[in-house]
């Protein structure tokens, strides 16, 4: 029956099956193969004409809840993982491989049988885009980085999408998201109010000319601080970038204008506009390339796009490395025709490059990471505590962890300690560094993870104090916040979901027993978690305990749809922005989901509870 019910789950998607039929044998690798990623610009791997029909497809069990296909080539490499989370015999989740990993999901966040969110992960890159009307066209990024918000801006200009665009811009719910404010807010309102009319203008200006894109030039962000900007937080933007596309064989740049950070992702503020940049006082960027006067480093650019356009072939992680090596190569030959002050952001590429190459599998290649340790020890010999000398030996530190435990049989805590070491020597090298503030970040969590509260509260102290006015200082005071909270009166105030959204502050649920759940629908976990809390809430609700759930989606939509499917009440508020958001920075949350006990006087209880115990603490608070 099992397998019965995965194989109607899979044929009930997609007009290729045959709607809701249910038979015995898995799908065939060629009805798997038929459903393809809805957003284009996706390369998954296919077989090689003619391997076909070696793949094999093998029935997947979730951890407790969630069951679907994994189609395999014939040496075993992963092309496709179809998923159904909830155990509704529909799937929810299709993931499209890459060189054995996973570079695309495509999300049905509502359980109605279309995807809704789209994600690039590993190789396939960071973006998260949500499609709140499922017409396939993304509305809302909420996780974007500055070169893949480039790549779509080139993208909506060559096909003409004012759509396309307009996911791109800064919005309304943005800046109060952001709590911004004043002269600074009506500033960048005046800025993206003309948007749309400078991208309709840049459309036209190229008369039906398609451009490509192939290079972002930016410079270092600037940061306005909280007295600047009249905000709770700091403002990270960058002022301008060019960016460098391809027109039917000549080369031509194009401005993105001023760009700024709203939790993960970098907004658009004002429409493109066709040329280079004139640069004012200030305003240089970094790495910029003057590719009319120097042909052989447009040569070697050009050669570095058809690398980065080409896919690995063979679809294995070993292929991942080498790929990865081929364009750390071509990369070091650019830094070297560029004049020592334009190098940093190429260097920076290198790393990357290099740390990807070293986190391919067990088939990575291990020059990669002599490489990065090469690369790190010679600028740390040259530039040492700067800025891109911590850059560099940050990744290499993450390339060395990452590699050590994913090894089958090493022993986890002893790494976790030999982490913590090279973070500590890491900080008080480099101690005003940007990767300084990830670095104690990590310091707290690890400590906590190992039940070390004291190290923890250390850690996550120091963070706040020398980062006091960026958002990673501000999660780490509220993280010492949550260590010290049980017995302290638990402060939580947000909007409610719902048609008719409402104030709600931990006052309304005085008396009550209450359970404060923050969650995110795109961690399948809240499925399940949801079942058991609703189970708990039909025990123990008549005996004063209340729910008030934290939904961390970027739209209230995609929580609401979670929650209506769940059938469990309570309070259920909406704070966008994942774990940047102001809610869980407040709480100093490393992870979701995440529980609080609070008792009937409105003091924490358990700072830390845990849904398969949790009820012995409920017994004793209820009684």
């Amino acid at each position: 029956m099992y397998r019965v019910r995965l194989a109607a789950a899979v044929l009930s998607l997609g007009s290729c099956f045959m709607e809701g039929a249910a038979v015995a044998a898995p799908p065939t690798p060629s009805q798997v193969l038929q459903f393809k990623p809805r957003q284009e610009g996706v390369a998954p791997a296919q077989p090689r004409p003619g391997e076909e029909t070696s793949c094999k497809v093998e029935l997947v069990k979730g951890t407790g809840k969630g069951s679907g296909w994994i189609l395999k080539d014939s040496a075993g490499v992963t092309l496709r993982r179809f998923f159904d989370t909830n155990d509704d015999n529909k799937i929810d989740v299709w993931s499209y491989y890459r060189d054995g990993q996973e570079i695309h999901r495509e999300i049905d966040s509502n359980y109605n049988g279309t995807a809704d969110q789209f994600r690039w992960v590993n190789a396939g890159g960071s973006r998260w885009g949500v499609d709140s009307n499922e017409d396939g066209v993304i509305d809302l990024w909420q996780m974007l980085s500055p070169e893949e918000a480039s790549q779509e801006l080139v993208r909506s200009i060559a096909t003409g999408n004012a759509n396309r665009f307009k996911a791109l811009l800064l919005t309304d719910a943005d800046l109060k998201q952001m709590d911004l404010g004043g002269e600074v807010a009506r500033g960048i309102r005046e800025k993206f109010a003309g948007a749309m009319a400078r991208f309709q203008g840049t459309v036209g200006k190229l008369e039906g000319a398609k451009p490509a894109w192939l290079h972002l030039e930016l410079g270092s962000p600037q940061c306005m601080p909280t007295d600047a900007t009249g905000s709770r937080f700091d403002l990270l933007r960058h002022p301008r970038g060019i960016i460098l596309v391809d027109l039917g064989g000549k080369t031509e740049w194009l401005q993105s204008g001023e760009m700024v950070q709203v939790g993960a992702a970098w907004k658009l503020v004002e429409g493109p506009a066709v040329g280079a940049i004139a640069e004012e006082d200030g305003g240089k960027i970094a790495g910029r390339l003057d590719l009319d006067k120097d042909p052989e480093l447009k040569k070697l650019v050009d050669e570095l796009t058809a690398i980065d356009r080409d896919p690995a072939l063979s679809g294995t992680p070993a292929d991942a490395s080498r790929h990865h090596l081929r364009r750390a190569d071509q990369l070091e030959k650019i830094v070297a025709r560029m004049k020592p002050e334009d190098r940093d952001p190429w260097i920076r590429q290198v790393a990357d490059s290099l740390a990807g190459a070293a986190q391919s599998g067990k088939d990575a290649d291990p020059v990669a990471m002599q490489r990065l340790g090469a690369l790190a020890d010679q600028l740390a010999k040259g530039l040492p505590g700067g800025n891109l000398t911590a850059y560099v030996v940050f990744r290499q530190l993450q390339a060395d962890y990452a590699q050590k435990i994913s090894k089958p049989g090493e022993d986890f805590g002893k790494i976790q300690l030999e982490w913590i070491a090279r973070l500590t020597q890491f900080v008080t090298s480099f101690p005003k560094s940007e990767e300084t503030m990830e670095a104690l970040l990590q310091l707290g969590m690890v400590s906590e993870f190992l039940g070390k509260e004291t190290e923890a509260r250390n850690w996550y102290g120091q963070a706040a104090k020398a980062f006091a006015d960026k958002p990673q200082g501000i999660k780490a005071a509220g993280a010492v916040r949550r260590l010290d909270s049980e017995g302290q009166a638990f402060r939580l105030a947000g909007t409610t979901m719902g048609a008719n959204p409402a104030a709600f502050d931990m006052s309304q649920v005085s008396g009550k027993v209450a359970i404060v759940y923050f969650w995110a629908s795109w961690n399948n976990q809240s499925i399940g978690d949801f079942a058991k809390i609703k189970a708990i809430m039909e025990t123990y609700g008549a005996k004063g305990l209340e729910l008030v759930a934290v939904n961390c989606d970027q739209t209230a939509a995609e929580g609401q749809a979670v929650v209506q499917r769940a059938g469990v009440g309570g309070v259920h508020l909406h704070q966008p922005g994942s774990l940047e958001g102001k809610l869980c920075l407040e709480q100093g949350l490393m992870v979701l989901p995440h529980l609080f006990l609070v008792g009937k006087d409105g003091k924490v209880v358990n700072k830390n509870a845990q849904l398969a115990t949790i009820e012995d603490d409920i017994r004793r608070q209820t009684k």
